[in-house]
């Protein structure tokens, strides 16, 4: 166990809650029992920290906080964390993440030793916050490890301290990619755009079936494993919303939550561009028929008007209870204008990242407009993928010409699937 990771999965039920505050996670522990567990309220509301001592009570004297993002020392909409920290009577601090924000970053470290606090950050902190469970390191172990970089979905407990070290560098990793995107709204004001895609071993995204002219569409072809699929679960779970274009609302019918992975579910945002969407289709698509959890109604943004959505707001067709959807109309003026507009209107509502599932179509206009921070590329090495389609008879849809500028950051392999992650 590692007291980091703890912190972190409290983290995640914070995401879309916190913002534009970071979703940050927190637990106090003493002797080796968690005392206290805490998360960030809603602005103006406590911080994590503030949380997990209150959880912690009288406990907390002596005790040890392990949070993931370096804590506060500020007045703003609250009190400083580090005060309520030393007032607390803690003796150690452990917290993963540095703060980009020139107002914390380096200065609540120097404000806590002061007090005779002992800290500790960074990878320190995450190897510092294995639990001492008593270690047998003379046995093996070559258990499904399934997502480098992401402990959470690892299998069962590390054997030995090494695989728990190991384990403790991958939390970090995960816990820095988390927070990537809070660093990047801190630094821009602006909202990262994280794209995921998944292609078979021959470079198709999905099926095209109906081949007449005028009648072919786009269906769904399911390319990645159980493996990768969690992964892509915990990354909705760290985004406050998620993009989807018409055509994949049309063709999957998804309903864009999480359920392979602890945490909130985002905002579901669906880019109509020019497509209305009938009665019918709304009467049978998920997105607008699911109901609504407090504050997050799905948002679609649109360039044409949309009067069967207006009626569902209205009252005049048929939705689950207290089902709301807003409306966002689009200047028009081209796809480069109107995705700058969106990303305008998101980062105004201190939404850190958006997590974006495109169609090929939407992928290519996205590559093209230049705004977005990261891809996740799946690529399946299972042939029984591209053999299903072939047998189906409908043809390929191949995955949009790259960018010349991209870079690859990393890669590693779940189960049959491979991941590519670039940036720009």
């Amino acid at each position: 166990m590692n007291y980091l990771q703890l912190a972190f999965e409290q983290s995640l039920f914070s995401v879309g809650i916190s913002r534009p505050n970071p979703a940050v996670g927190a637990v106090v522990v003493k002797d080796g029992i968690v005392v206290g567990k805490g998360r960030t309220q809603r602005p103006g509301n406590a911080h994590a920290e503030v949380m997990a001592l209150r959880d912690a009570g009288e406990l907390a004297r002596g005790a040890a906080i392990y949070v993931t993002l370096e804590p506060c020392c500020h007045y703003g909409r609250t009190p400083p964390c580090t005060k309520a920290i030393i007032e607390a009577g803690i003796k150690e601090v452990y917290f993963a993440h540095a703060d980009p924000n020139p107002v914390v970053r380096g200065k609540s470290r120097s404000i806590l030793e002061e007090a005779g606090i002992k800290v500790f950050e960074g990878v320190e902190a995450c190897e510092r916050a294995i639990a001492d469970t008593g270690w047998d390191e003379s046995c093996s172990h070559d258990g499904c490890k399934v997502l480098s970089g992401n402990p959470a979905a690892m299998a069962g407990e590390p054997e030995t301290r090494a695989e728990a070290i190991a384990e403790a560098r991958m939390l970090f990793h995960e816990i820095e990619r988390f927070f990537e995107a809070y660093d990047f709204y801190v630094r821009n004001k602006a909202t990262f755009v994280e794209i995921k895609s998944a292609i078979s071993q021959e470079g198709y995204m999905g099926a095209v079936v109906g081949g007449a002219k005028g009648s072919a569409r786009n269906a769904p072809l399911k390319i990645t494993a159980q493996g990768a699929n969690c992964w892509n679960h915990e990354l909705r779970a760290m985004s406050d919303a998620i993009l989807v274009g018409a055509g994949t609302v049309l063709a999957d019918n998804p309903s864009l939550d999480v359920r392979l992975a602890q945490g909130n579910n985002p905002v579901k945002i669906i880019w109509a561009g020019h497509h209305e969407f009938s009665a019918d289709e709304v009467a049978t698509l998920r997105v607008f028929q699911a109901p609504v959890e407090e504050g997050k109604a799905p948002i679609v943004f649109t360039c044409v008007p949309q009067p069967a959505l207006d009626k569902l707001n209205a009252g005049e067709a048929p939705a689950a209870e207290n089902f709301a959807i807003e409306v966002v109309a689009l200047s028009n003026a081209s796809f480069v204008a109107n995705w700058h507009e969106m990303h305008a209107n998101l980062s105004a509502r201190g939404m850190h990242r958006l997590m974006v599932e495109p169609g090929a179509r939407l992928a290519a206009e996205i590559f093209k407009c230049g705004l977005w921070n990261r891809l996740d590329l799946w690529q399946s090495s299972d042939p029984a993928v591209d053999r299903a389609l072939e047998s189906s008879g409908a043809d390929g849809l191949a995955y949009p010409e790259f960018p010349t500028a991209l870079v690859a950051r990393e890669s590693f392999m779940i189960g049959p699937d491979v991941l590519t992650v670039y940036s720009r």
